[in-house]
């Protein structure tokens, strides 16, 4: 799949790109039932997904959860948005799901950045995990109010402007909520095969689940392999690393 000129364009105006149809019938297939095997519920039971787990199956180094990566357009199409070659290539593309609750009011709660040091996710403190596209993707139909994935749109560039002046290292555990401007959010939804790219510098979040769908989506992030070179740099062209849209 290529990538318009639109595509282009809307991405570096919202931070965001969703993206229809990129999975074989058979590649989403395999992609559930390797989930399926390390579910505590049955497949075949929709009252047993309730608060079910675990969120984060171990299973995204298998060849099911790689293959909806590397041999579909997915990896290609972000590729198209930084630079062909300038990629890291995850050795893991980890489900996240989201279960059922008995939650009737949907909100989507905790919006942050990713890669920044909290008690529980594993970055070391005084430290941040930049990266350039996240990638989210859905491995059945996401409908509205169902824990989808959500974003902020045009944080990325908030933040862009912001680090101009102030240290990467300020916003703690990702909270940028008292420090931005807040635009309304925007639940990805969308059939088994959306992927939701998204710029690493935009605020996004889960979301309640208040349907009796489980969502299945896969998730990873892309850095630049030079990276650690250009960890603290913010460009007054805030495109000046991605020379696919320069």
């Amino acid at each position: 799949m290529t990538l318009t000129a639109e595509d282009k364009d809307f991405f570096k105006d919202n931070g965001y790109l969703v993206k229809h149809d990129t999975l074989t019938e058979d590649q989403i297939q395999a992609g559930m039932d390797e989930i399926w095997k390390h579910l505590e519920a049955e497949r075949d039971d929709p009252s047993s997904w309730l608060n079910a787990g675990p969120i984060r199956p171990k299973c995204g180094d298998t060849r099911p959860m790689l293959d909806t990566l590397y041999e579909s357009p997915v990896y290609g199409m972000a590729e198209q948005l930084v630079g062909e070659g300038l990629l890291t290539r995850p050795k893991s593309f980890g489900p996240k799901l989201n279960f059922p609750t008995d939650e009737t009011e949907w909100s989507a709660s905790g919006p942050h950045l990713d890669g920044y040091y909290t008690p529980k996710n594993g970055v070391p403190e005084g430290t941040v995990g930049r990266f350039f596209v996240g990638v989210t993707l859905y491995l059945t139909e996401q409908k509205p109010e169902g824990g989808g994935f959500t974003v902020w749109p045009a944080t990325h560039l908030q933040g862009a402007e912001y680090f101009k002046t102030h240290s990467i290292l300020k916003p703690k555990g990702g909270n940028v909520w008292n420090l931005w401007a807040h635009p309304d959010p925007v639940e990805i939804v969308g059939p088994p095969g959306t992927v939701c790219f998204w710029h690493g510098g935009l605020v996004h979040s889960a979301s309640k689940n208040c349907r009796p769908d489980i969502r299945f989506c896969l998730m990873t992030r892309l850095a630049r392999h030079d990276q650690d070179d250009i960890l603290f740099e913010f460009p007054d062209n805030p495109w000046e690393h991605w020379p696919a849209l320069k």
